[in-house]
């Protein structure tokens, strides 16, 4: 879909150039050099219509998002490099060794990174300090990688894409993520 929709804007870019430089004249086809006079036919007309056929010529095998629900899944089998295997469900022994092991999580303000617990109460880890030890998971995660490329119409990309662990956020009663704009 990304090429197709770089090809997109190259096309509608050249038409315009094209547009410009014809000074009162329009192409008579998409990409032919022969020119008609076009009295009465308007700038916005001309590049709304080019516009359209360019996007109507756009061809997915996909969808632009996708979604799903499962209805059971394997344990993960999480291990983090300092305390060893995390048994699930969480003990409170645990969350307390999680936290301990955790920094605050910050957020993205316009161009700088920030902790304001008053707009995100949370904490994380790193996702390299985490392994997940249930190969059972893996294929199952493999799983859900191939059916979402599938549906994305980038199956024949899916041996490529994979899913990976960049933080692992933990949130204790009280903890938030409030809605704010970058």
């Amino acid at each position: 879909m990304l090429l197709s929709f770089a090809s997109f804007l190259t096309i509608a870019l050249q038409h315009l150039v094209t547009r410009a430089q014809l000074d009162g004249k329009m192409s008579s086809e998409y990409g032919s050099d022969s020119e008609v006079e076009a009295p009465g036919v308007t700038e916005a007309r001309y590049v709304k219509d080019n516009l359209r056929r360019c996007i109507s010529s756009i061809q997915s095998a996909g969808s632009f998002a996708t979604f799903g629900t499962v209805d059971s899944y394997p344990n993960p089998g999480i291990s983090l490099d300092s305390i060893g295997v995390v048994p699930l469900p969480l003990s409170e022994e645990n969350a307390i060794a999680l936290t301990q092991e955790s920094r605050k999580a910050p957020f993205g303000k316009r161009k700088r990174t920030i902790v304001d617990e008053e707009v995100r109460k949370t904490w994380e880890i790193d996702g390299s300090r985490i392994t997940f030890l249930n190969e059972a998971w893996k294929n199952w995660l493999d799983g859900i990688v191939k059916r979402v490329a599938n549906e994305l119409g980038a199956a024949h990309a899916a041996n490529g894409i994979r899913a990976e662990l960049y933080k692992m956020l933990l949130y204790e009663e009280g903890a938030h993520f409030k809605a704010h704009k970058e």
